[in-house]
């Protein structure tokens, strides 16, 4: 009885011994992979440092003044190029077949239903006249 009691507990030994074995190189594994994680995420951090370093200097006001008075030929807006609404002049008219008065087909003339002057009311959001409709669809 001995001999088999012997058997059994070296065959639970080896057993133990080679799922220690492999767990042991697992958690190796695990480290070198944890290492190397941290290692991309110390490089990612390092590179978005430098991104943000070029585009606050990229976007410095004084640097993009300079490059648009140098390029674009950008001067700052004066008083009298702003206007009042009522200094906007009007769309042209409709014709009944969608086409404006001031191409061929159109039949020319003012809207009749606006008077001069008035600026035509829109929908304040782009699918309230649909909604209005009662589509139910975007």
């Amino acid at each position: 009885m001995i001999r088999a009691s012997h058997l059994v507990w070296g065959a639970l030994i080896m057993t133990v011994g080679t799922g220690l074995f492999l767990v042991a190189n697992e958690v190796g594994a695990r480290e070198k992979e944890l290492a190397r994680l941290y290692a991309d995420i110390r490089r990612t951090t390092e590179s978005l440092h430098v991104l943000r370093a070029e585009w606050s200097y990229l976007n410095d006001p004084s640097r993009l003044e300079r490059l648009a008075s140098t390029h674009l030929g950008l001067e700052p807006v004066r008083p009298e190029q702003y206007v009042s609404v009522n200094q906007l002049p009007l769309p042209p008219a409709e014709t009944g077949e969608g086409l404006p008065a001031s191409l061929p087909g159109g039949k020319g003339g003012r809207h009749p239903e606006r008077p001069v002057g008035q600026v035509p009311e829109r929908p304040r959001h782009p699918h309230a006249a649909r909604q209005a409709g009662g589509s139910g669809r975007f």
